[in-house]
Formats: structure tokens, sequence, C-alpha cells
């Protein structure tokens, strides 16, 4: 429950991961992601805009929104969008429209929440704080229309809390209360935030981009797939455009407002200008310091902004259509023009995923005896991730005392060793520590860890890494399979 395990979409995914693999099952899904969030915005954006193709464009924002390109290199919990706009729909009607039945409206929410929580908490929770803010702007534009709602609201607000309840609260109380509860933080606060200078310098990932503007944004703070604020200049005039001149439609302005205001908190806690934190504080800083917000990563709020946007954008676009064909064809130009910066860089960004014949069927793993503790290199945590893909796709076949998750501790994974210091040192072309005193601290890692069979597997420092055991375990390895291997450890240690 700490870590993205994403328990439904691997469960809908089982019968791809069973026949195809877990690469085939992944790219499916980095792929349907970001196409069912531009649909399920599409069908957000239809409530606001009343043109079918350009409220298309409004989810076509969303979903393949800068925000969502860089996301979708490495975090899949986080572009599995499909929530928020559902979420606006069914809370749209439940306070606005009040059309269907409250108890219906909020029993769908409280069932898409539970669906949620266990696709991605982080989503969920983001989604919450908007939805919260949403509700807030919502009573100070139109006290006397929320007031006038509230009868019916609210058994569907109640019967939302029940139904999540219901279906999330031994997860939830398992999570917080259970033996395996993580506290303290889990990735570092006025890191992965929003650039003020993100808004208008194009990233690598949009074709716009150029090496200039690369090496501009690679300067920001956190890494590239965090770097989601851009909406560009004409993006951002045409916004500023269709606020004034539709400033009167309730729906625009609330959408505008809440829009700005979520970019403003992605901004973090202290505003950063070309990569540098300022001693500038911002309304983040209230908010990053609350229960369960401390966690958040405030530059990903940038998701909601670019629906709301898109609403906004795409409700000035469709009156101007209704206002004639001359306006309209001006207006679609404009929205082309606006829309063309973010146009997503192909072919997109992939890594290949080598597997080496000794964790595959048939291969040497099947050697291995059951239960076999298997330290692997490269060693995985959060900097290298293959050893989990071969541990997978050797089907489990053995334990390892490696992997990127966020486990009770000060770390992230399991607590650093001078083994693991000198492997990771190793593949980054660091020398090795020599001593003996090093020597026996490496061996009694090797012991706590529980380690049966070492495998060296390809890596940058593979060579040398292949030295280091050599001369820790006081002899050669074993070829097979692409691997270099040392079995029945424990004894020697």
């Amino acid at each position: 429950m700490w870590n993205t395990a994403i328990f439904v979409p691997a469960t809908l995914l089982w019968p791809v991961t069973a026949a195809f693999g877990t690469i085939v099952s992944y790219n499916v899904m980095a792929t349907v992601a970001v196409a069912l969030s531009a649909w399920c915005g599409y069908l957000a954006a239809r409530r606001f805009v009343s043109n079918d193709p350009i409220a298309a464009a409004a989810g076509l924002l969303y979903g393949f929104s800068p925000y969502m390109v860089a996301e979708s290199i490495r975090h899949p919990h986080v572009t599995l969008a499909m929530f928020p706009p559902l979420a606006l729909i069914l809370l749209h009607e439940i306070l606005v429209v009040q059309q269907r039945n409250p108890l219906l409206m909020g029993t769908l929410l409280g069932l898409a929440s539970a669906v949620q929580l266990l696709t991605g908490e982080e989503i969920l929770a983001s989604t919450a704080l908007v939805a919260v803010i949403g509700m807030a702007l919502l009573m100070l534009l139109h006290r006397h229309e929320v007031a006038a709602h509230a009868r019916q609201a609210l058994p569907g607000l109640a019967a939302t809390v029940a139904c999540f309840g219901a279906l999330a609260g031994y997860p939830l109380i398992f999570q917080f209360f259970g033996p395996q509860r993580v506290s303290g933080l889990l990735q570092p606060q006025n890191t992965y935030v929003s650039d003020s200078l993100g808004f208008v310098i194009p990233p690598r990932v949009v074709w716009l981009s150029s090496n200039a503007s690369a090496a501009a944004t690679s300067g920001f703070t956190g890494n590239a797939t965090e770097n989601g604020a851009y909406v560009g200049v004409p993006l951002i005039v045409l916004f500023a455009v269709a606020v004034v001149l539709r400033w009167h439609i309730p729906a625009v302005r609330w959408a505008a407002l809440l829009a700005s205001l979520l970019a403003l908190l992605s901004l973090g806690p202290w505003l950063h200008v070309g990569g540098r934190a300022t001693s500038a504080p911002l309304p983040w800083v209230i908010l990053g310091n609350l229960p369960l917000l401390r966690n958040m990563l405030p530059g990903r709020l940038m998701l909601f902004a670019f629906l709301g946007i898109g609403i906004v954008v795409g409700d000035l676009v469709a009156a101007l259509i209704q206002a004639g064909p001359r306006r309209g064809a001006v207006a679609v130009g404009a929205l082309v023009v606006a829309l063309l910066p973010l146009v997503p860089r192909l072919p997109f960004i992939s890594t290949s995923a080598e597997v080496p014949g000794f964790f595959r069927a048939g291969g040497g793993v099947a050697q291995l005896p059951p239960g076999s503790i298997v330290l692997v290199t490269p060693f995985s945590n959060n900097h290298s991730s293959q050893a989990m893909l071969w541990q997978a796709t050797a089907g489990y076949a053995f334990r390892m005392p490696e992997g990127e998750a966020f486990v009770p501790g000060p770390t992230l994974g399991p607590p650093r060793s001078l083994l693991q210091s000198t492997l990771d040192g190793l593949d980054r072309g660091e020398a090795a520590p020599t001593s003996a005193g090093d020597r026996a601290r490496a061996l009694d890692d090797l012991s706590a860890l529980g380690v049966t069979t070492v495998v060296a597997g390809p890596s940058p420092g593979h060579d040398q890494i292949v030295q280091y055991l050599t001369a820790l375990l006081g002899r050669p390895p074993a070829q097979s399979g692409g691997v270099d291997i040392w079995r029945d450890v424990t004894p020697l240690t």
C-alpha cells in the first residue's frame, strides 16, 4: 500500500502478462493510460464545451499534455489518470446539475475512488485535495446557489464516503496501522516542483524543444520525468483571452481560477527560477506540511491544471464557432497554433529491456534450489531496476535482498550497506575498497542478507564487479546464460 503496486491495472492486464510477458503488458498499459485518460478528459470537457470536436481537443490536451508525456517515461501510476475527469463529472452532477439520483452518483464516486486507491493512491489524494479546493471556490463564487443545492448534494456525498469506507477501509487501516507502515518523508521536499520558467521553456519530450531549451530544462530541480509544467506562450495567451472574454460564464470563471491556483500550487513551497530555489514563499509551504500531503509532489498538480485550461479555452473556441464561420475559423486556427508546441516528440522515448538467457525459461535459474536468496548486479534500488525485471521474467524463482520499494526505515529500499555502495560505485566507474576491514564488512553484509548465490549481470561496470566479487569470494565465477554466477556462497561467508 505504500508503493505503486497498481493492483487493479495489474489484475486487468493479467491475461496479457501471462501470455506475452511483463514488457508487453507494461507497454500496453503505458499506451492505454494516455489514451483512456484523454477520452475521460473529453467526457468531462463535453459537460462544459458545447462543441464535441473542441471538447475532444480539450481531452487530447489533458491526456497528451507535457505532464502525461513526461510521466509516461517511467511512472504509469500517475498516467493512469482516468479518475480526475470522472470525479469532476460525478461531482458536477452531485453538486451542480442534480438531475440524477444523488445516492447513485455518490455510490459511483465512492466505487471509483476505491478503484483509484488500488490503482494509484497519489492520484486519489491529489484529486481529493483539488476537489476540496474546487468546492471551496464554488462556495465563494456561488454562495446562495450552493446553499440551495446542499439538501440534495449532502446525501450524495454521504454515499460517497460510505461506499469508499466499505471498500477501502481495510487497505487503509492496514497501510496506516499495519506492521509494515512507513513513516517520514518518502520524497525530498522542494525538489519535484514546477519551475517558473518551465511554463514557457519547451522540455525535451515535446517536438518544439531544441538543444538549448533541453539544456535549460535539464537544470531544473527533480528530473525530466517531473518536468511537465510546459504550457507554452501561445496557449497561455489564448487562455488569458478566454478568461477575459468569457469571464461572465460561471463555469469558465470557476475553471480558470482553479487551474490558475493549481499552477501556483505546483510551484511548491518556494519559488524556483531556472533551477534555483529562491527565498520567496508560496502557498504550498502551508499545504505541504499537512498530514498525508507532505509526500505529495506539488509539480504533479499540473495534471489538473491542463484539464482546466482545456475547458476554459474550449469554451471560448466553441462559442466563437457558434458566432459564425469567420470567427470560428479564426478561433480554430488560434487553437491549432496554441496546441502545436505541445505535440509530443516522436519516436517516443524508450528503453531496451534485455534479459540474459540465465533468467529465461530453460535457463540456469531453474537449477537454483527452492527459496534461494540471490544477490544480483546491477544492484536494484532507486537507480536501477534491471534485476527486478530479470526476477519477474524468471517467474520469481528466487528471492532478492534488493529492490525499488518503500519499506519501514530511512531509505528507499532496504537499508544501504557497504556492499551495495561498493557495487553501485563500480557501475559508476569508481574504485572498490580493498582493505581487509572492508572485505570483512562486505562478507558480513552477505551473511546478514542470507545470500546463497551471487549473479553478476550485464551492466556498465560488469568487468570491475566480477573482479571485485572474485576477490571478495575467493574464487572465480562460472558462466551461464550471459551472467557470471557464484553458487553456495553461504559457507564461504
